[in-house]
Order: C-alpha cells, then structure tokens, then sequence
C-alpha cells in the first residue's frame, strides 16, 4: 500500500527548481505518519510506502530528492531495496538515510554505506537532527536542480546564438561578394568617368568588401566548430606544418621570416584542428611584427602525460600579459586595423576548438620581444 500526500509549503522557497520530493518508506503506519509530520514543515513533497515493493514502484514512476528507508521491513527488507534503488539511473545521485531500531552494530552501518546510504539512523530518531539532515539534501538538490536549468538555458542561448551567427553569415557572403564584383566592374569600366574622388571611394568599397568577406568567413568558421562532425584520424603533424608554411608562403617569402620546428608527432586528431592552430598562430606570429628584426617563429612539440604541448615561439612585439585573457575572446582587439589588419575572431577560433577536443591554449610574453603560444592535445582525442 502506498500513499502520496502533499504537505504545504509554508516557508520553503525553490525558486524556479521543481518542488522537491521525500519518500519514506517504513512498514509501520505509526512511523509513517511521525515522520511525515516531523518533515511536513520543511515544505517538500512527502511520498510514503510501507513496503519495500511499493517504494520501488514508485521510483520507476517519479523522481525524488531524498529517500528515508527502514531497514527491518518484512519481505524485502531495507538493503535490498536500496539495492534495487541503486539500480535505476534516475536514483543514481539520490541520497538514502537509512533509519533502524534493531541492527545497531557496525556491519550494518557498513553494509549501508557500502550501498550507497549517507546516512545510518537510530531510533528513537532525534528530531531536529533528522530535519537538519534532510534540509541539508534539499538545499543541495534545489541547488542542483538550479544549476542544472541555468545550464540548460545558457546551452540552448548559445545554439541559438551560433545557428544566428551561422545563419546571417552565410547569408551575407553572397550580397558582398557580389559588391565587390561590381565595385570591381565599376573601377575597370568606367575608369575615365570616374575622377579621383569617385576611384577612391570606389577602391573603399572594394577594401571594405574584401574586409568584411573575411570577418564573415571568420565567424563562419567560429560557428561551426562544434556543429559539425569532427573526423579524428592519425594526424602527420609535420606534414600539416608543412602544407601551412606552403599556404603562407607568400608572406613569409615577404618578410624574409624564418620559419622552422623541431620534431613533431603523428597523432590521434583532427586534422583541421591542427591546421586551424597552426595556420593562425604562425600567421599572427608572421603578423605582430615591428619591423626593426627579421621574423623568427619555431614551432616545436613535446609529450605531457597523454597528451602533446605545442609551443609557438616568435620574437615579434610581444604581448602585454594584462591582456591575457581578453585576446582569446571573440571581437576583442589589442590593435587597430590600420596597424595590424584582423578581425578578433582567430584567437577565440582556436581556444573553442582547442577545449572540444580536451586541450587548451596559453601564453606567456615580454613585449617587445616576442610571444609564447602553447596548446596542448590529447595524444587520442575522445568526443
């Protein structure tokens, strides 16, 4: 036989977490009704059950914050029952305070703990004692109930926010790419009608378009780690280092940089990630430049535990340490455009997709004399 009764809430406060849940199961109706009168004040919802069975129907059937078990019980007794709780994976995390008048030796007490039990109780039960316990694993449930909505909400803001970021970006290619077509159309077609004026804010048009069609492919790459499967093969890291220094040959053949790396591991990984790390962390080390010294950038690689460290090293114009954290977040620069052309977003590019795969990015810097970027991998990436 079971009973669900329904105590008032009096003074409770769950804030926006579901109103919490107490079964206590005790074969004896006396005991029943006492503790359900002793707890009724702390505002849960109090669910009783007289046997073992009926308490274990009733976990298939709904979720509870706190269990309160008898330990003599006729037929299956209280362990069992727990046993059989532990079983279900809603019941899992769920604290079980067992409360007995007969065994009272400590094998008991271990075999409860053993099962999962936070607490072993002896009757005569101490009143206050009990409902400080069990208001203790309220508090801790609402809280966790809490957390676990906040976490909810900020996951599904965030998707929303990417499938925005995704969404507009990929429609705005379209309209630039052809503005900028037409501003080119216009700047070769019409170059004797147009006078100075007229060629300038032409060649704006094209420099902003070019501009802006960068920034859009940047937040389309943003938005995609994480939305789209990722492939983890055996990775040749220094072939990947390789086909990067060839894609930025141009600009390294431009600023007589030197560009080098030690050994560097096959791996487990994606070989996009390693790409998307290397290509912008040697392309802003080619970028943050001064001028007055030959670009100098070694790439190297060593094991940490399960997992490699890659250091970037340059000797470029360093970055003040106050800024640590504010160069990985997205939009965020520490120069204007005209000193050095970007869009805020390859930093933030690679920490995200760094940390998917179970690693992270740092760095450590002298300004004015260059600039240590480290991320580590696992040796075997697992999503």
């Amino acid at each position: 036989m079971t009973m669900v009764k329904t105590a008032q809430a009096p003074s409770a406060s769950w804030g926006d977490a579901p109103r919490p849940s107490i079964l206590i199961v005790d074969d004896r109706w006396q005991n029943l009704l006492a503790t359900e009168a002793l707890l009724k004040p702390l505002g849960a919802e109090i669910v009783t059950a007289e046997s073992g069975e009926a308490a274990l129907n009733l976990v298939l059937e709904r979720h509870f914050a706190i269990v309160l078990l008898d330990v003599q019980m006729p037929g299956m007794d209280g362990f069992e029952t727990a046993r059989l709780m532990k079983t279900r994976p809603s019941m899992q995390g769920v604290p079980i305070i067992f409360v007995t008048a007969i065994s009272k030796e400590d094998h008991y007490a271990t075999e409860a703990a053993a099962i999962g039990a936070v607490d072993y109780i002896f009757k005569p039960i101490n009143p206050d004692i009990l409902k400080s316990k069990v208001q203790v694993y309220l508090d801790l449930y609402t809280q966790q109930q809490q957390i676990l909505q906040l976490n909810a909400t900020l996951l599904q803001s965030n998707e929303e926010l990417e499938r925005f970021a995704y969404v507009c970006s990929h429609d705005m290619k379209e309209p630039v790419r052809m503005m900028n077509i037409y501003a080119g159309f216009l700047a070769e077609d019409s170059a004797e009608a147009l006078d100075e004026d007229g060629k300038r804010y032409v060649q704006y048009i094209r420099d902003n378009a070019t501009r802006l069609n960068r920034m859009i492919g940047d937040i389309l790459n943003f938005s995609r780690v994480g939305r789209e499967a990722m492939e983890v093969e055996p990775v040749d890291t220094r072939r990947v280092f390789d086909e990067v220094c060839v894609g930025l040959a141009g600009v390294i053949e431009g600023s007589r940089a030197q560009v080098s790396c030690g050994p560097l591991p096959e791996m487990q990984t994606s070989p996009t990630l390693m790409r998307v790390l290397l290509q912008n962390l040697i392309g802003n080390a080619l970028k943050f430049q001064d001028g007055s010294r030959t670009p100098e950038i070694h790439v190297s690689a060593r094991r940490e535990g399960r997992a490699y460290r890659f250091d970037i090293v340059d000797n470029g114009i360093g970055i003040d340490p106050a800024y640590a954290e504010r160069i990985f977040t997205i939009f965020q620069r520490l120069h204007t455009e005209d000193e050095f052309p970007g869009t805020g977003i390859g930093l933030s590019t690679c920490r995200k997709f760094v940390r998917l795969y179970g690693g992270d990015i740092t760095f450590t810097s002298k300004p004015g004399e260059g600039t240590t970027f480290s991320f580590t991998l696992p040796e075997r990436a697992e999503l």
